[in-house]
């Protein structure tokens, strides 16, 4: 029969007792000590977060603006391609009809 919630918990308590004994040495002991972080220990290579924050707002106005410029090609594009039609076709009926 398979083993029972208690006894799988009775079993991992006791690892990790074993894992505290191992870790109480002289060994694991100066390993913590070493991974203190003091004043002087406390070097990091974090950015500001100002200058992150400025760089995505930065890169979203890029975007957007790019994405503005297109649209405005677009219906530019759009706009002549319709005025041209229209007096592609208000020619054509000029010349047919004034015979």
């Amino acid at each position: 029969m398979a083993e029972t919630r208690l006894d799988k918990y009775r079993k991992y308590r006791e690892s990790l007792n074993e894992v505290k004994a191992i870790t109480n040495d002289e060994e694991g002991k100066e390993v913590r000590r070493t991974r203190i972080v003091n004043d002087t220990t406390n070097t990091t290579s974090t950015l500001p977060l100002e200058e992150v924050l400025g760089q995505i707002d930065q890169e979203q106005e890029d975007t957007s603006t790019r994405i503005l410029t297109v649209k405005k090609i677009k219906i530019g594009l759009l706009i002549s391609l319709g005025i041209l039609l229209i007096a592609g076709i208000v020619i054509f009926a000029a010349i047919a009809w004034r015979n």
